[in-house]
């Protein structure tokens, strides 16, 4: 039961960061490969906060999802002066670069081994240290985060973005803003990623900087394209599925060592697969 719950809790904050990519990817047209770092941003942030710092979670959290806002605010401006290719070697240079301080920052963040002994959450005097206690507040930020989704979509807010991501520059001949709508925009997602990644170093009590790393991105870019871009239910199929995958990949033998290449090849066959066959996704309509 602790194995299924502890599968859902994961599922449910990779949820909230394919809602994240989603709403850059899919929604703004923002190409970036660098949600696993600004995701990395938060789970450090909130982590420090509570481990070093004494903060209450709730606190530490909110604090997570402001910093992570500005850091994607910042990730998100070079697509004002380059698209297409270059915004995305941009993205990757901010993805390597957030890395390095990771993996370097050794009296903050730990280096590569990372922090241990992240406390267990305690929200209005009630602890979390079961995943069964875990997973209602898990659930709860994932319900708020997929009703500021759907609103954001069914607004006048959500067709400006649309508008963005079809023509830029008719959006801008239009009289729109549209370094306020992508402003917007990565705020929303810096805040999906800010709690994601409070909740997950809440829940496994320890973080690294592998678990942020280009591997991370790829990933969250996978869970969106499988589970359908542009949809709510595909933020939330895409990372059951792909979540689940490994689970299922268990039950082949195969030798550790190569288990991790495994998966990643298992990831980008299904990528080829679904642009080939099926672009809109798992749940995704036909694009």
């Amino acid at each position: 039961m602790d194995f299924f719950l502890s599968y859902i809790i994961l599922a449910e904050i990779y949820a909230l960061l394919a809602l994240s990519t989603n709403l850059l990817v899919g929604v703004t047209g923002i190409f970036s490969v660098s949600q696993a770092a600004v995701f990395g941003v938060g789970a450090y942030t909130c982590s420090i906060l509570t481990t070093t710092a004494d903060v209450p979670f709730g606190l530490a959290i909110l604090a997570a999802a402001a910093v992570c806002v500005v850091v994607n605010v910042l990730v998100a401006l070079p697509s004002l002066r380059v698209s297409g290719d270059y915004f995305v070697v941009t993205s990757f240079g901010i993805q390597f670069l957030c890395t390095a301080i990771f993996e370097n920052w050794v009296g903050i963040t730990g280096g590569s081994s990372g922090l241990t002994g992240i406390p267990a959450p305690e929200v209005f005097g009630f602890h979390t240290e079961e995943p069964t206690h875990f997973v209602l507040m898990s659930s709860a930020a994932l319900a708020i985060a997929c009703v500021c989704f759907h609103l954001a979509l069914h607004s006048p807010f959500g067709r400006l973005l649309a508008a963005i991501r079809q023509d830029e520059l008719a959006v801008a001949a239009a009289g729109q803003n549209v370094l306020r709508g992508k402003v917007n925009a990565a705020a929303l997602a810096g805040a999906f990623n800010g709690v994601a990644g409070g909740l997950y170093g809440a829940f496994l009590s320890f973080i690294d900087p592998y678990s942020f790393d280009m591997q991370g991105s790829i990933l969250l870019v996978s869970m969106v394209v499988v589970g359908g871009v542009r949809t709510m239910a595909g933020s939330i199929v895409g990372p059951l599925f792909l979540i689940g995958l490994p689970q299922l990949l268990a039950f082949i033998d195969i030798p550790s060592s190569v288990a991790g290449p495994v998966r990643q090849l298992t990831y980008g066959v299904l990528l080829v697969v679904f642009m080939m066959f099926r672009p809109g996704g798992l749940v995704g309509r036909r694009l």
